[in-house]
């Protein structure tokens, strides 16, 4: 997969695409639908995949004072679109500029710098200006400008509608299972293992640290996982947080792999998230926070 960022004035694809339109946050079962026909419907049409979006969602762009949550982080949404076998990846970056231009503007930017033939999307997408363009309007551009639309519906798990919003108050509260039938995955984290303090080794239970977003949506605390290191899968445990006991500023994924040491530092990982455990804590000394450990790592075994 070819990765595009840049302004949206100086992306240009001289060739015929599928294109996949919307901010994605999550990836969950509706956005893996829109960009799986377009993955299909290029190749059965002879163009090229393309899934196009933002690089900062418009919302945090433009009201930066929010509070903002994110499923996840631009890094694990190229490692999942990836995966879907898209031929490239367009994201734009968020700008004034792209947030004023018109609704008709952007479907004149489509059909002249992204070469759209076939545009898929979801029932409720909106773009351009305050956001008044709609599907009913590209419909109507698409006859006039030689490109098809094709929708996909609202889905249902359960009864709930599967929606980004939905997933964060899930993850939110720690209800990652919940959240992973509405994602159609399991919730992971994808990143660069960094060197960390050592603390977790010495104590006979070394970590893979994952520096990552303060705005990532899922609750603090410890989980069951899995660990996927070059295409393999081992169970884990991982701690999501900020280290308490020893008054960490930055927040980080520590997972710990069960029944290896590799040397992952500077290796790419993929944690995924399969059961909430506890609460994030601080505690009295390290004996008892290697006791708690202890007991979480019998607790993930099981699960």
């Amino acid at each position: 997969m070819k990765i595009i960022n840049d302004v949206f004035q100086r992306i240009y694809l001289d060739f015929n695409t599928t294109v996949a339109l919307g901010m994605f946050d999550g990836l969950h079962i509706a956005h893996r639908e829109i960009i799986k026909r377009a993955e299909v419907y290029s190749k059965r049409n002879n163009t090229k995949s393309v899934v196009l979006t933002f690089e900062q969602d418009p919302e945090e762009f433009l009201y930066p004072e929010k509070k903002h949550n994110i499923i996840i982080d631009n890094k694990t949404k190229i490692k999942l679109i990836e995966e879907l076998g898209i031929d490239y990846l367009v994201l734009l970056k968020t700008n004034k500029e792209l947030l004023n231009l018109n609704p008709e503007d952007f479907i004149k930017y489509l059909v002249n710098n992204i070469g759209v033939k076939q545009v898929i999307c979801g029932f409720d997408y909106r773009f351009g200006n305050k956001a008044k363009g709609d599907i009913e309007l590209l419909q109507m551009y698409g006859k006039d400008n030689g490109f098809f639309l094709d929708v996909v519906d609202e889905i249902k798990i359960n009864g709930l509608k599967v929606s980004s919003s939905a997933i964060r108050e899930k993850l939110q509260n720690g209800l990652v299972n919940e959240a992973n039938e509405l994602l159609g995955y399991q919730y992971s984290i994808f990143g660069l293992v960094n060197k960390g303090n050592q603390i977790a080794r010495e104590m006979g239970f070394p970590t893979a640290n994952i520096y990552i977003d303060d705005r990532i949506a899922l609750r603090n605390g410890v989980y069951a996982t899995k660990t996927v290191i070059n295409g393999k899968e081992y169970s884990s445990i991982s701690n999501i947080g900020y280290k308490p006991t020893f008054n960490g500023k930055q927040k980080v994924l520590e997972t710990h792999i069960f029944n290896t040491n590799m040397d992952l530092y500077g290796k790419e990982i993929l944690v995924k998230f399969t059961k909430f455990i506890r609460d994030e804590q601080k505690f009295e000394s390290i004996i008892r926070l290697k006791e708690r450990i202890q007991e979480d790592i019998i607790i993930a075994r099981n699960l």
